[in-house]
């Protein structure tokens, strides 16, 4: 039997937001055999953006049941001998087993994500969002981003996935996690590891009090976990570590730059035992783009407090920064420019030449900032109908936030709105200028 399941929550975050409302259908493969739907009282408000897209209200779960009082129920439809079936399946086992961990009870269940069967055995879409297959495969939803109306669509995308002939093989795969129990701690379960989604995010490991003991950012939580103990097993430090292990929960982010700019921020504010403290360096130097009295723009090295013009890169020496200025010289033949500047003696020649050698100057200094001072970073969200957005305004972090494209318009107000706000940093530059160029899922937006 498959237990086909979705989740309303207050919020993105299994360890800090509650289920609003819950569906689950039990399908034998051919025909839905029971169901059961109802809203829950979170205790705590939820988020406008949650109530923008489902129309779930605080005022309209304040006198549904508690998660606590449904769980008997809950546990009848989501018993051991039914699979648990969700489109992204992480994020609703994840909301649901937090759920049943608050009242001190330890659920696991074997897993199906629609998400990923359908890209094996459905290939070929441009998105496996709930709403874009349906639309694509002709399934009618009814109350989309509702827990009944997305549960019931996943039980008609999960009837054409079995009728697949390839859908068996993919299936064994889901439900054969491939973990090897031996790799784990004394004293972590392996509970821990099937909770953990296979999408990007910020994993923390916390002690028998519940201290966060270790932080770090992945691509994929549950692969970056697996890889971690299977490596750290090599380590003869690690035998003296093992033992405190006794907890994991996780936050998704959607990509790997909101991943690793919230683990470097979590890093900083909590200074796990078991992480090495970021460090600002002290920063004395910088390159600024100063024009002189004619308006030609020039390079030069600075303390930071003798500031003159645009200040750009910023260094811990004034050595430190010559040495990358020689090379913004040298890579973008700005020998050339300077040249052309002395030779140039006519006003009329010069004054049709300022343009062209100002742009090249800002340009060369730009190849090692950003190609624009001000500009968001979209990428891909928590969930299929949510974006990521990281905001650079001239050239300095802001924070970064996520958006509901379906519900919000997208426009530099909006954008801006949808920031959570966040300290820079000269690490933080390097890591997002890092991701810009490694990451194909990124979409800059410049204003």
């Amino acid at each position: 039997m498959y237990a086909i399941i979705d989740v309303e929550t207050t919020g993105g975050s299994p360890a800090q937001d509650r289920i609003i409302e819950i569906a689950v259908f039990i399908f034998d493969g051919e025909r839905v055999v029971d169901q059961f739907s109802s809203l829950v009282n979170p205790h705590k408000k939820i988020d406008p953006y949650v109530t923008k897209l489902t129309g779930i209200s605080d005022k309209m779960v304040v006198n549904a049941p508690s998660f606590k009082d449904l769980n008997q129920k809950v546990l009848a439809f989501l018993s051991p001998e039914n699979i648990f079936v969700a489109h992204n399946v992480k994020f609703d086992y994840g909301m649901v087993r937090m759920e049943f961990k608050r009242m001190g009870m330890d659920f696991t269940r074997k897993q199906i994500d629609t998400v990923t069967l359908a890209r094996k055995v459905l290939p070929g879409f441009n998105s496996y969002s709930l709403g874009v297959l349906c639309d694509s495969l002709g399934i009618k939803v009814e109350n989309r981003h509702r827990a009944h109306g997305d549960a019931e669509a996943t039980v008609k995308l999960l009837d054409i996935i079995l009728k697949q002939s390839s859908s068996k093989k993919y299936i064994d795969i889901e439900l054969n996690h491939g973990m090897d129990a031996s790799i784990l701690p004394p004293n972590l379960s392996m509970g821990e590891i099937e909770k953990l989604p296979e999408e990007a995010g910020v994993f923390y490991f916390k002690d028998e009090k519940e201290v966060i003991i270790f932080i770090d950012a992945a691509k994929s939580i549950r692969k970056q976990v697996i890889s971690f103990f299977t490596k750290a097993n090599e380590s003869a430090a690690y035998a003296q570590q093992q033992n405190l292990f006794r907890q994991i929960d996780f936050q998704a982010t959607g990509n790997e730059l909101t991943a690793k700019l919230l683990a470097y921020k979590e890093i900083r504010k909590r200074t796990p035992p078991l992480n090495k403290t970021p460090r600002p360096p002290k920063l004395s130097h910088a390159i600024f783009i100063a024009p002189d009295t004619e308006g030609f723009n020039h390079l030069k090295v600075l303390r930071i407090e003798e500031a003159e013009g645009e200040m750009t890169l910023k260094f811990s020496s004034k050595n430190a920064a010559l040495k990358v200025l020689n090379k913004i010289i040298a890579e973008s033949y700005l020998q050339v420019q300077f040249s052309l500047l002395r030779k140039i003696t006519d006003p009329e020649q010069l004054e049709n030449f300022k343009p062209s050698f100002n742009e090249k100057i800002e340009k060369a200094v730009r190849k090692y900032l950003y190609k624009n001072a001000n500009f968001f970073i979209v990428g891909e969200g928590r969930r299929p109908d949510e974006n990521s957005v990281v905001w650079i305004e001239n050239s300095t972090y802001k924070g970064f936030g996520y958006i509901y494209p379906e519900l919000t318009p997208v426009n530099t107000e909006t954008l801006k709105d949808c920031i959570e706000a966040d300290e820079d940093d000269p690490e933080i530059q390097k890591l997002i200028r890092l991701q810009l160029r490694k990451s194909k899922g990124l979409k800059v937006i410049s204003y």
